[in-house]
């Protein structure tokens, strides 16, 4: 269950969130995974599952970009900031399943979603990757990671994250294994300003 008190509830705030992921290096870190993971090439499809307010669409060369995520407040924002540069829709891979629009994708990227989600809605939201991808075609997926010889300050950070499923590497690998066969993964443990650890998956279709 997510928290919606505090902090929390204003970060639900598109600007106030954006200042928040720009002074934690979030931002940063979110730019660096799209150069060196999603890797991506003018004229790919790329789906964003969980966009926010699509605060990565300038990093990213001439695509076709399609954006969701359950806050309206988000969409909103990306649409007023990103008008006609992409599509972004209010919903969740559960409600857009069927959508013939989520469908041929080049990339899927999922930045900062799994931690919120339960293994259930993970898995869900991996075969929605899955589904949603061209043959061949990759996942990238951002993540906080537990790691065995984490100090406690990282440890006490990360559990007041709003997302209350962090996992290990070995979780996350399984988490995907179970959709797909090649599943690689890297951990960074100084990713940002403050002591955080994360780890990037790429799963190929």
């Amino acid at each position: 269950m997510q928290c919606d008190s505090g902090l929390q509830r204003w970060l639900k705030i598109p600007r106030l969130y954006n200042l928040l992921q720009d002074t934690v290096g979030g931002n940063a870190l979110r730019r660096k995974v799209i150069q060196s993971h999603v890797r991506a090439k003018a004229g790919d499809k790329i789906i964003d599952i969980g966009c926010g307010p699509a605060q990565i669409l300038p990093w990213l060369p001439d695509v076709q970009y399609l954006g969701l995520d359950i806050n309206q407040n988000y969409i909103a924002s990306a649409k007023r900031t990103h008008g006609n540069k992409g599509t972004f829709v209010v919903g969740d891979t559960k409600s857009l399943r069927h959508d013939s629009r989520f469908r041929e994708a080049d990339i899927v990227m999922a930045l900062g979603v799994l931690h919120h989600l339960d293994d259930e809605d993970a898995t869900h939201c991996i075969r929605f990757a899955y589904d949603a991808l061209k043959e061949r075609g990759r996942l990238v997926c951002l993540d906080g990671c537990w790691i065995p010889d984490q100090g406690f300050f990282s440890r006490y950070v990360m559990s007041y994250d709003r997302g209350r499923n962090i996992r290990t590497e070995q979780q996350y690998r399984e988490l995907a294994g179970k959709v797909f066969t090649n599943v690689d993964a890297w951990v960074d443990k100084k990713p940002m300003r403050i002591p955080y650890v994360t780890v990037v998956l790429e799963c190929q279709k």
